[in-house]
Parts: structure tokens; C-alpha cells; sequence
């Protein structure tokens, strides 16, 4: 089979990739192991994302948010964080003139959307439930090596194959991997008391406690904690861990009614050394992981892959999807917003991890500082908004 980009994972970044390359006129191959996880039938997925303003621009550009099951979508309309003392800062869409901070959507949700969408794209040839073995880099072309035994030959390869990319290793690309030593614990509760579409988020002793709207009385938790805690989390039973969690969110919801399993995911900040290689283009977590108290992990991806679609479709004359000059192109427009948010989610996580002298006081203090500064609050709700 040759094609112009072959993309290599179809998680929501390399899907929504090959949605936005769909009107460029470049023949597309995506290649995916996994078949896309049905929407459960009671409750909901344990995996959700917060996506901003942008990634929802961009999935609506794609024409996958109009395939979502909107039933399933949670706007969010307030956010409150809170600090380990009495500080705390709050975010309002309706003081800053937005209908919403954020949606939560689940994983399953997208994924079936995604699929939905593609099934139908005239460029595309969807390989799913097919791995890709091997590849080779030549001058002019990329060949993949299938698990059905056939080939692929692509001006461009993507690899969107996740944080433990085998593309990204057989192109020889260098990673910088730094371990937090702690674990996500997610899990999905009802709440005895109504969220009223607000998020909230609590610095503790023991890790970042984040409870994210769901439809109706519920909400997905994101506990990122010390390994040795989390462990204790997981270990739970249903009713410990909802009793956990009202403890540490002191009752903010009411009592807690556990709705599914609790599943943890190792946390670390890693950077691959560069984005690109020749016929080669690194995206989504294949390319960067930051820590999940910001929420932003999606929305770098979905950037990702609007600036490399972007960056195709506007290549005028050039013939070569593959050639060095776009590829350079796409690299230089990500480095400054993977920069800024690796900045902004390590330096939250230095801060609040901290246990030196003076640093929870500082921190305290800049939490009460930051809320009574309404430009400030502006400030970060327009860079959280995308």
C-alpha cells in the first residue's frame, strides 16, 4: 500500500490528526491495534479529559464533537482550588465572559466518535486491530511492516503510539523521562450533594485531589499521589475509598457512592529530544507527558495535531508531505506552548510537592493573592482556555 501519511495509533491525537488532514487531498493509512471501547452501559468511562476551547474548536472543525453523545458531555462553569490551609482561588466562566471553562468528556466517548467519522473519510484506509511490527526510513519513503504480513510504504509517518512509543525508539529519538513517583488513582463516584458544573481541585499532604463534573450528581476523581499511598487507595474496598475521598474533599459533595473500580497510571514528565526525524513526526504522548493537575495533556496533543495538519494543508507547492522543510515548520510552532506548559504543571508540581521551610506558607499565600487579583485570574483563564 502507498499512501502520503501513514499515522501510527489511533487514539484520540492520531484520529483527530487524520480528521484534519481529510480536505488536504493526501491519502492517509491509520493504523491502530485496539478496537474502540464501547460506551459503558451503566455509569461512566473511568478515563475522562477536561478539554479547553480550542480542542472543542477543533474537534467541531473535524466534524467529530457533533458525533459525541452529548448526554454524557459535563460543561464546567466554576473551578475551585484549594490549598492546604483556608487559601483558595476561584474561576468563573461567567465572569469572564465564556459559557464555560471546560467540558469533561470521556475516553470512550471520543473514541467512538472518532471511529464513527472515520469510517466514512474518502482519503483514508483504517487498519484496525492491526500492529505495526517494524520500519525503515529511506531517502524519498517510510516503509511499515504490518502484523497481517503487508506493508506500507508513506512519504510521512506519525507516530502516535503512546508514552512507550516503539516508533520512537527504532527512529533513534532520545527521550528525558522524570519519574514524580506517584500514581494517578482515578475513579467515578455519585455525590450526595449537586456539583453545579464546578470542578474542584485540593493541594494536600498527600497529593492533588481533583473532582471533575460529570452529568447528573456525579464525578470523576483524579487523585495524583505518592506511590505508597496510592497503593493504599487501590487496595481499598469501593466504600474505604469513597469514605477516603470525602475525608479529603472535607464533605464539599456529601457522602460519596463509588460507581466503578478505581484504576492507578504511573506519573512522570517526559520530552522526546526532538519532534521530528527524517519522514517522521512525533505527537500527543508519543511526544511529551506532563503531570495531569493542569488537565492539559489532551489539549497538547489535539494542538499537535492542528498545527501538523495546518502545516501540511499550507504547503503549496511542495509535493513532498515528508519533506524536511514542513517537518521543521510543524517542530518550531509547538515549542513554545510545550515549553510554557511544561513550565507552568512542573513548577505546580515543585511547589506544592514541597516540604521545605517557609514553602507552604509562600504557597498559601500566593493561592490568597492570585484570588484577589481579578486581571491576574483573566490572565490564567484565557491561557487555560487555549
Amino acid at each position: 500500500m502507498n499512501v502520503d501519511v501513514a499515522i501510527v495509533g489511533g487514539g484520540p491525537v492520531g484520529g483527530s490528526l487524520a480528521r484534519a488532514l481529510a480536505p488536504t487531498g493526501l491519502s492517509v493509512a491509520l493504523v491502530e491495534p485496539k478496537v474502540p471501547r464501547p460506551l459503558p452501559a451503566t455509569g461512566f468511562d473511568q478515563r475522562v479529559y477536561a478539554l479547553n476551547g480550542h480542542s472543542r474548536r477543533f474537534l467541531e472543525r473535524c466534524e467529530v464533537w457533533q458525533r459525541l453523545s452529548p448526554q454524557r458531555i459535563a460543561p464546567v462553569r466554576e473551578m475551585r482550588v484549594f490549598g492546604d490551609d483556608a487559601s483558595k482561588i476561584e474561576f468563573s466562566a461567567y465572569r469572564s465572559g465564556v459559557s464555560e471553562l471546560a467540558v469533561i468528556v470521556e475516553e470512550a466517548n471520543l473514541q467512538q466518535a472518532l471511529q464513527s467519522t472515520l469510517s466514512a473519510q474518502a482519503n483514508l484506509t483504517l487498519l484496525t486491530g492491526i500492529e505495526c511490527v517494524s520500519a525503515r526510513w529511506d531517502e524519498s519513503f517510510a516503509t511499515l511492516s504490518l502484523s497481517d504480513g503487508k506493508q506500507i510504504e508513506a512519504r510521512l509517518v506519525v507516530a502516535a503510539d503512546g508514552a512507550e512509543s516503539a516508533l520512537r525508539s527504532l527512529a533513534g529519538i532520545a527521550t528525558r523521562i522524570q519519574e514524580y513517583g506517584q500514581t494517578g488513582v482515578v475513579a467515578n463516584f455519585r455525590a450526595e450533594r449537586a456539583h453545579r458544573d464546578t470542578a474542584y481541585q485540593w493541594f494536600l499532604s498527600k497529593g492533588v485531589l481533583a473532582l471533575l463534573p460529570l452529568p447528573g450528581n456525579h464525578v470523576s476523581m483524579v487523585w495524583s499521589a505518592a506511590d505508597a499511598h496510592a497503593q493504599d487507595l487501590l487496595a481499598a474496598t469501593a466504600e474505604e475509598l469513597a469514605k477516603m475521598v470525602e475525608q479529603a474533599s472535607s464533605g464539599t459533595l456529601g457522602r460519596l457512592q463509588s460507581i466503578s473500580a478505581a484504576a492507578g497510571f504511573p506519573l512522570r514528565r517526559m520530552r522526546a529530544a526532538r519532534l521530528i526525524s527524517p519522514r517522521l513526526a512525533l505527537v500527543g504522548d508519543t511526544a511529551h507527558n506532563v503531570h495531569p493537575l493542569a488537565g492539559q495533556g489532551l489539549n497538547l496533543g489535539f494542538a499537535d495535531a492542528q498545527a501538523l495538519a495546518a502545516v501540511l494543508a499550507a504547503r503549496g507547492l511542495e509535493s513532498d508531505c515528508g519533506a524536511v522543510s514542513l517537518l521543521r515548520r510543524f517542530e518550531r510552532s509547538r515549542g513554545e506552548d510545550l515549553l510554557a506548559m511544561e513550565a507552568v504543571t512542573d513548577g505546580l508540581h515543585v511547589l506544592f510537592d514541597s516540604n521545605l521551610p517557609g514553602m507552604r506558607r509562600l504557597r498559601n499565600a500566593g493561592l490568597r493573592f492570585a484570588n484577589r487579583i481579578s486581571p491576574l485570574k483573566r490572565l490564567l483563564v484565557k491561557r487555560a482556555l487555549g
